[in-house]
């Protein structure tokens, strides 16, 4: 409407033109006429009419005018009022963001001046375009003069940090940068840990680095403590394994000397008093180096001395080799000792030869030292976990067995199952606590339980990274063999190894029961664990008779032939020479044939260098080796050993460790290089150590050597290494013996 009435405008004030005009026309007419006649003039009712609704409409149409004209204002002051508010509403929410924005930036710049950290920004041109408020009281400076001026901080002398004021890196693309500075501050020289970011364009160049710098001054003089806290302490543990190196070469010296001679001398007439108490000198000393051994153990243990190596094991080889290290100790206590070894047990793996041995000795010492009567037996086997190969060791015992309630104490530091001042048995109480710290650094664990009939079975398990799989024995297979011993582990654990060589086993307790056995092809007999025993008769035609002897008992072996025995087997028994014997396809002459009593003279013998500085040492050595049919050539320090290897030829060098000049691993090293030089066959050359540490023995393996004996010598261990190194000089030496 507000339209209709614009645009009707025009025409109504036309019309209102127009009756205006035709009314003032009319008017002058009427004037004229009344002047001219001499009276009014009359105005015809027609017309009268016709002005009467002229001027209603004129008027009508003003008053319709006007209410358009009232509805448009009201209409546009409607607009005006919304847009009114609308404004209104605008600039409250501009003043409410203002508002917020200068909260925030208050927020912003209180937060940011009251940082410890200093904060700054630099343009690539190093000027300072902003800094915080602990920046300006760091370093001591006026924001008026700061803002805009290049800044760099004073470096100390010994600081070689190259970045600040550079923008090292992140002028190639690095987004931030990291570096510790000691500079000048009103506080003195400081140690400042910064930060830069790179502010970058929407193109990628630099326009700015921010720095956040925070003091570790603190920290920094706390990290210079530690790291002389940690040299400190590194130095005592260096002192310290120094000192226990030390003392152990100077315990296993002199006790070297003591066990040694206590060895011989029981090997000579004695009276049996005289035998009473040598034998008592030399239990003694055996427990005394026990108990040094333990505590150097564990000492090594604590001050964190022990790293484990990656060494290729023959698991069978290392336990068979521990079980006759250990089975002097059980034939004298007159029980049995037996090692089987599960079909599918690994022939080769990884793992640390040391340790792994040093934790199965523990172990199976244990049990020969807590069983009185019937035997020990260990028992080897892979078994598959969470998809990865595990090799499980077994130590079975007859002895006193452990409490339930006690067997996870005795794992602890100089924990023993009976604690009592009224204890059978002595000991520290650590090498079961070092046996599990062992176990748990290898990756396995270890434990104990009660064994069916008595006793008990510690086992513990080690992780199998195979090298080469078994190969499998079934020599015996189709061979059915007859087991008499009295002694039930004995009897169970040939019983085992002959299953394991494919054989069948008989078990019986005593020669008389073998009638009811019959189709048998062979017969083990044991003799016994005592050195001296009547050997049985044997008179069963076609049955192959083997005897098992301990190795004192071999002065019986001229007497096996007219009791009725074939051959013989040495305990502890390893299984293949057990189906090598049964099977005649090791060289076996008849036990008291002219050839085993009657060798050659040099069949066995060997010519060792013995390099030892003392003389008790050189004595106990030359008299072991001696008597076990070697010729020995002494010197008494590196350099003559080294002279000596010029000189002659020999099979074997024994060399000490610690001599005066050249100790025995530069001499090795020598040696080693002449034999390059020259072109001559590697001779073997084993350590004599009374250092117990590892460092010691690594040493020893860097420079060459083939072995090491720890002192005080073990005989089972001398014999042991003559075996590994002259397998046949070794089998031909036994046949004679």
């Amino acid at each position: 409407m507000a339209a209709t009435g614009r645009g009707g405008l025009p025409i109504a004030r036309a019309a209102m033109v127009l009756f205006g005009l035709a009314a003032l026309a009319t008017g002058a007419a009427s004037i004229i006429d009344t002047i001219g006649a001499g009276g009014p003039a009359r105005i015809s009712p027609l017309l009268l009419a016709a002005f009467a609704l002229g001027g209603v409409a004129l008027l009508f149409a003003g008053l319709l005018r006007a209410r358009g004209r009232a509805r448009a204002l009201h209409e546009r002051a409607t607009e005006l009022r919304s847009l009114t508010e609308r404004l209104e509403d605008s600039l409250a929410a501009v003043s409410a963001i203002n508002a917020r924005l200068h909260e925030s930036e208050t927020r912003y710049k209180g937060l940011v001046d009251s940082q410890g950290d200093a904060i700054l920004r630099r343009a690539p041109d190093s000027r300072l375009t902003y800094a915080n408020d602990s920046f300006f009281r760091l370093f001591g400076l006026d924001p008026q003069d700061a803002l805009g001026s290049p800044f760099a901080p004073e470096l100390h002398d010994d600081c070689r940090t190259p970045y600040f004021g550079t923008f090292a890196g992140l002028e190639a693309g690095m987004p931030r940068a990291r570096y510790d500075q000691r500079v000048r501050t009103v506080y003195g020289w400081r140690w400042i840990a910064w930060e830069d970011y790179a502010i970058r364009d929407a193109r990628g160049s630099l326009n700015e680095v921010q720095s956040v710098g925070r003091d570790i001054t603190e920290r920094k003089a706390l990290e210079d403590a530690l790291t002389e806290a940690r040299d400190r302490a590194e130095a005592a543990s260096r002192a310290k394994s120094g000192f226990l190196a030390t003392m152990s070469h100077e315990i296993r010296t002199p006790m070297n000397g003591v066990l040694g001679m206590a060895r011989l001398l029981v090997d000579t007439p004695l009276a049996p008093e005289q035998r009473t108490y040598v034998e008592a000198i030399e239990k003694s000393g055996v427990a005394l180096l026990a108990l040094i051994e333990d505590i150097l153990d564990f000492s090594k243990i604590e001050s964190g001395t022990i790293t484990l190596e990656e060494d290729e094991v023959e698991p069978r080889a290392m336990v068979e080799g521990v079980v006759e290290l250990l089975s002097p100790r059980a034939h004298a206590k007159q029980i049995e000792i037996v090692a089987t070894f599960a079909p599918g047990t690994p022939e080769l793996v990884l793992a640390d030869a040391v340790r792994l041995r040093q934790v199965l000795i523990n172990l199976i010492g244990n049990a020969v030292k807590f069983t009185e009567s019937g035997g020990v037996r260990v028992d080897v086997r892979s078994v598959e976990d969470r998809e990865r190969r595990i090799l499980r060791f077994e130590v079975r015992d007859t002895g006193v067995g452990v409490p339930r309630d006690k067997r996870e104490e005795i794992f602890v530091d100089f924990a023993q199952a009976d604690s009592t001042h009224a204890r059978r048995f002595g000991g520290t109480g650590l090498g079961l606590a070092i046996s599990r710290r062992l176990v748990a650094a290898m990756g396995g664990e270890i434990g104990v339980d009660a064994a069916q009939g008595g006793g008990s079975i510690f086992w513990f398990t080690l992780p199998a990274v195979v090298l080469r799989e078994g190969r499998g024995n079934r020599k015996l297979a189709g061979q059915r063999i007859a087991v008499i011993s009295r002694n039930a582990v004995l009897r169970d654990g040939m019983a085992a190894q002959i299953r394991n060589t494919g054989g069948d086993a008989v078990l019986l307790d005593h020669p008389g029961a073998l009638s009811s056995a019959a189709g048998v092809d062979a017969v083990l007999i044991d003799i016994g664990a005592e050195h001296a025993t009547a050997l049985p008769v044997w008179s069963l035609p076609g049955v192959r008779a083997i005897a098992l002897l301990t190795p004192g008992a071999r002065g019986m072996l001229a007497e096996l032939p007219a009791k009725g025995f074939a051959t013989y087997l040495v305990k502890p028994v390893r299984e293949a020479s057990l189906a090598g014997r049964v099977r005649k396809d090791e060289t076996d002459e008849p036990a008291g044939s002219a050839a085993a009593v009657s060798p050659q003279p040099d069949s066995g013998s060997l010519k060792i260098l013995l390099a030892e500085d003392n003389p008790v040492n050189t004595l106990v050595t030359r008299e072991f080796l001696r008597r076990r049919g070697h010729v020995v050539r002494e010197v008494a320090s590196g350099e003559a050993a080294v002279a000596a290897m010029g000189e002659e030829t020999f099979d074997l060098v024994l060399t000490d460790i610690h001599m005066p000049g050249f100790d025995g691993i530069e001499a090795t090293r020598r040696i080693r290089d002449e034999e390059r030089k020259s072109g001559r066959p590697r001779t073997p050359i084993i350590a004599l150590t009374a250092d117990a540490f590892d460092s010691g023995r690594q040493a020893c393996q860097d420079a060459g050597m083939d072995g090491f004996l720890t002192k005080p010598i073990d005989t089972a261990e001398l014999d042991a290494m003559f075996a590994r190194l002259f397998p046949n000089k070794t089998r031909l030496r036994e046949a004679a013996a």
